[in-house]
C-alpha cells in the first residue's frame, strides 16, 4: 500500500459509501501524504532549496537585502522557514471534501482508541500459531478464516473498550486540568 493506491482505493470504493460520514485516519505515513505547498522546509535540504522554499511561500522577510542568498547562513535560512512553516493539509483531506466526508486523525501510538487494531491483534495471533508453510496463498488464506471467525459481539466488546479508553483518557484530562487550576491559584 501507498499513498497514492490508497487515495484511489477510497475514493473508488470508500468515501462514496460513507458520504456525509466521518472517515478515521491513524497516522500511518503513507496515509499522511501532505500536499505540496504545505510541506515544510526539510534541514535535509540544499541551501538553494530552502532559499526557493522561502520564495515560493512568501517568507523572504523584507529587511534582507537583494543578496540575503549569499549573505545568510543556512541556519539562519532554516530558522526563517521554522517561523514560516505551514499549516499541515494532507491530500486525504481534500479527497474526502470533495465526498462531504469528515475526518478525524487517531494520535500517534494510540492502538488501544481503534477497535480494527483489537480485530489485528486476535488475527495477528492466530496466524502466529497456523502459519507454518510461510506462503502468501497460505497467510492469505488464514488471513480470510481468521477474519471471519470476528463476531459482531467481539466486534462490539473492542468497541465497547475503545469507548471506555476514551472516557478514562478525558477523565485524565479532567484530573489534570483540576490539578494544573489547584497549582496555579
Amino acid at each position: 500500500m501507498n499513498s497514492d493506491s490508497r487515495l484511489r482505493w477510497l475514493a473508488y470504493q470508500v468515501l462514496d459509501k460513507i458520504q456525509g460520514g466521518v472517515l478515521v485516519v491513524d497516522r500511518a505515513p503513507y496515509h499522511m501524504k501532505l500536499r505540496a505547498e504545505s510541506r515544510p522546509a526539510s534541514s535535509k535540504m540544499r541551501k538553494a532549496d530552502v532559499a526557493a522554499w522561502l520564495e515560493q511561500h512568501d517568507s523572504v522577510p523584507e529587511e534582507w537585502y537583494a543578496i540575503w542568498r549569499q549573505q545568510k547562513t543556512v541556519p539562519e535560512i532554516h530558522e526563517q522557514t521554522v517561523k514560516h512553516r505551514p499549516t499541515p493539509r494532507y491530500l486525504v483531506q481534500d479527497l474526502t471534501a470533495t465526498f462531504d466526508v469528515a475526518v478525524i486523525f487517531f494520535p500517534v501510538t494510540h492502538p488501544e482508541l481503534k477497535p480494527i487494531e483489537m480485530v489485528w491483534a486476535t488475527v495477528k495471533d492466530a496466524l502466529r500459531k497456523e502459519n507454518v508453510t510461510f506462503t502468501t496463498s497460505r497467510l492469505q488464506e488464514l488471513v480470510d478464516i481468521e477474519l471471519a471467525k470476528v463476531s459482531a459481539e467481539a466486534c462490539r466488546r473492542y468497541e465497547d473498550h475503545d469507548i471506555g479508553m476514551n472516557n478514562h483518557y478525558m477523565e485524565v484530562v479532567a484530573m489534570r486540568a483540576e490539578v494544573k487550576g489547584s497549582l496555579d491559584a
